[in-house]
């Protein structure tokens, strides 16, 4: 609330910012989210602000402006406190502390059980389809120094997906649906946790917050190892995959596409992302029936939009490579480049890091210098005695192979698919539309990063940053939920679009972003004069009041 005085005597003017607040807590209500945090979480007796509200302020936050938290005084001033969940004398009792203070109790309760309570509930009240689980990780990496770390989940240096090995990071696992890509639970690991080894423990989390074990389980090619595998099919699971590179079916049946004896069909077309208007993704599946040594289903699918991206990659890293082996031209024969194994060493280290091993070809040459060595002073003459000496350097010379290069563009755009799911059931086709929805989890990935913020963490404490990390999912589960309901809603009552862009563009696919700028202006006010009030509610526009009533929230809750 901002008020300002002065308007006429003893009166005054206060200024609510509303924006999209009702909103979230509408579904922060729906998924009682204080009620489950008070279940496992008691807050002290001395405190003035209950826990449940101290986190569910810092959802809103999240998802609408996120700040660090010595700006949650400011970022609340204007703020109509009762849509954040909040009585009016509450207010003051907000402050940095006392947020750091109820993530710290957050940690350190129970609160797997809260996100275990809070996935039922989504569930139950949302209808949410789990008949597909979709699992990735991601990194989130710190920057500083974190001195005196004592959290369980340990920062560390591993295979740093924000292209930062020099930095510190943790892991964090995610698993939504695939009806509307919701998270329904996570798992914060150590920075140095491999993804091969995490899936097997994942799984048997699931099952038992689905109570089934019918479901099917995606993930990318870390889950592929035979022991992964052999773990899940032993536990009647369903899986889809890509087979890892390494596999000696790969290799086989690449040489196999070389020499032209693969036939391709064509099992699906669509719109390119990039370009929908103008160009079309194509997908064909390899005929026959294939399997692994173990027994699990192969499908060998093509892609024109993954054959332009390799070809695209394989130029870029062979650029990079031969850039590379120019630079160490100028570096043969001083310090560690002086010998032909160091220099072999080193070629093939920049060859292997570019995976360019097979198309650019490489020669070291070496010359001799002779020098005659006089044995005595003074000037030389024919019968001096003398011994000759001889120094070897070395060169080396490289190109593009053009026959590889051909050779690698005939397997362009070529990966496999694993599964064991029925083939009856379960053709070519839509084992790879399943697969295919693992860009929208990349995507919530992405969302948590860069609309939410989840990094740079404004916070020393370790436990607090774990229980930060937990809250930032919490609140993606909160706006998964909004955008969900609001295209569900659509797709119901045959809209097509909403005209919510900026000037009016339409939007087929809103997002939490978009319908938070929707209503960024949204503010009531109240004047003040003695013992009178004047009320001026929110004034929506028709396309406000649109989404509103799509997403089920009442008009009431702006007033």
């Amino acid at each position: 609330m901002q008020v300002q005085n002065g308007l006429k005597k003893n009166s005054s003017l206060a200024k609510f910012v509303v924006g999209a607040h009702p909103i979230i807590e509408h579904f922060i209500e729906m998924l009682r989210i204080r009620e489950i945090i008070g279940t496992y979480i008691r807050t002290d007796k001395r405190m003035k602000l209950d826990d449940g509200k101290a986190l569910t302020l810092l959802i809103h936050n999240i998802l609408t402006t996120p700040n660090p938290l010595y700006e949650m005084q400011d970022w609340l001033k204007p703020l109509d406190a009762e849509k954040v969940g909040l009585q009016p004398e509450e207010t003051k009792w907000i402050q940095d502390d006392r947020i750091g203070r109820a993530l710290a109790m957050f940690y350190d309760s129970r609160h797997k059980d809260v996100f275990f309570r809070l996935a039922l509930r989504a569930i139950k009240v949302f209808d949410l389809d789990c008949g597909r689980i979709h699992h990735d990780t991601t990194s989130v990496t710190f920057v500083g120094k974190y001195g005196g770390w004592s959290a369980k989940e340990q920062l560390a240096f591993g295979k740093n997906k924000d292209h930062r090995p020099d930095l510190k990071q943790l892991v964090l696992g995610l698993n939504v649906t695939a009806d509307g890509a919701v998270p329904i639970s996570h798992r914060i690991y150590d920075g140095n946790q491999t993804d091969d080894r995490i899936h097997p423990a994942n799984h048997q989390a699931l099952q038992r917050l689905l109570g089934r074990v019918d479901f099917i389980y995606v993930a990318d090619c870390k889950l592929a190892t035979k022991e992964n595998l052999q773990k899940i099919s032993a536990w009647h699971g369903r899986f889809v995959s890509v087979m890892p590179r390494s596999w000696k079916e790969d290799e086989q049946f690449r040489d196999r596409v070389r020499q032209g004896k693969i036939q391709w069909e064509h099992i699906l077309s669509r719109r390119n992302h990039r370009k929908p208007n103008s160009k079309r993704d194509r997908y064909y599946v390899a005929e026959g029936d294939y399997e692994t040594s173990s027994g699990y289903r192969l499908h060998w699918i093509r892609s024109t939009q993954k054959a332009e991206q390799d070809a695209e990659t394989r130029v870029r890293r062979m650029q990079r490579a031969l850039d590379e082996l120019r630079s160490i031209q100028t570096k043969l024969n001083t310090y560690q480049l002086k010998g032909r194994k160091q220099i072999e060493q080193r070629i093939k280290k920049i060859l292997t890091e570019q995976h360019c091993q097979q198309v650019i070809s490489y020669e070291i040459h070496a010359t001799r210098e002779y020098e005659r060595i006089y044995q005595q002073k003074g000037r030389p003459t024919k019968d001096s005695p003398y011994k000759i000496s001889w120094k070897q350097s070395f060169s080396i010379s490289f190109s593009v192979d053009k026959d590889a290069v051909r050779e690698e563009e005939k397997t362009d755009g070529v990966f496999p698919l694993i599964t064991n799911l029925d083939a009856k059931t379960y053709a070519a086709k839509k084992v790879l539309e399943i697969y295919k929805f693992q860009p929208f989890l990349e995507k919530r990935h992405s969302q948590i990063k860069t609309y939410q913020e989840i990094a740079p963490v404004y916070l020393k404490k370790a436990e607090r940053v774990v229980a930060f990390l937990h809250i930032h999912v919490m609140a993606l589960m909160v706006a998964s939920l909004i955008e969900r309901t609001l295209r569900q809603a659509m797709r119901k009552k045959g809209i097509v679009s909403l005209p919510i862009y900026p000037e009016d563009r339409s939007c087929p696919s809103p997002t939490i972003f978009d319908i938070v700028r929707l209503f960024k202006n949204v503010e009531r006010y109240e004047v003040l004069a003695g013992d009178d009030a004047m009320i001026f509610p929110a004034e929506l526009t028709n396309i406000q009041k649109e989404v509103l009533n799509l997403l089920g929230v009442p008009v009431a809750a702006y007033q």
